[in-house]
């Protein structure tokens, strides 16, 4: 199987490339989308678990329009735990306290060179660091397809532009009854 989608299918005479979307970003692996006037296929490549084990995989998923029931998707939004926020809070506090010492004097350090600004470089990066643990979230933006009876196709992307444009699209061409 090929990494390109349009080499994996065969089109009957009269269906039509609607729409081809190339080098999606997924969780963990790539993801192609094409849509024709008939079908969606998906095909996805990369690494995934299998029996506890890392294997390299192709996947294809070939739908229906006209089958598909449900078409959603969303971006969520995953905060670090509060332990962590707590603990870069501390970080953040402690470079602060230490950037206060180094200003007032009290806290002696060895010379070295450009140890006036070097100290004050390493301060502030324990702060981006602190405010990094307490503030940082993580986006996923999931796609979920319900064909048929019971088929069920569902794929983790990464949250970006291009993504999100690509299932607008998707979302506005297929027309659920």
């Amino acid at each position: 199987m090929k990494n390109n989608i349009t080499r994996n299918i065969t089109l009957d005479k009269n269906e039509k490339i609607l729409k081809n979307f190339k080098g999606l970003k997924a969780k963990g692996c790539l993801a192609q989308f094409l849509l024709t006037d008939r079908r969606l296929v998906l095909l996805t490549y990369g690494l995934s678990l299998t029996r506890g084990r890392k294997t390299k995989q192709r996947k294809m998923n070939e739908i229906e329009l006209k089958s598909i029931h449900r078409f959603e998707y969303y971006v969520e939004y995953i905060n670090h735990r509060f332990l962590l926020r707590l603990l870069g809070l501390l970080i953040f506090l402690g470079s602060a306290y230490a950037v206060y010492l180094i200003y007032a004097g009290q806290l002696t350090i060895p010379e070295y060179p450009y140890s006036y600004y070097l100290n004050y470089a390493g301060a502030g990066l324990l702060m981006l660091i602190g405010l990094s643990f307490m503030f940082k979230v993580k986006k996923t933006l999931h796609l979920k397809i319900k064909s048929g009876l019971e088929e069920k196709t569902s794929l983790a992307l990464k949250a970006n532009k291009y993504n999100e444009l690509a299932l607008r699209y998707l979302a506005s061409k297929i027309h659920l009854n």
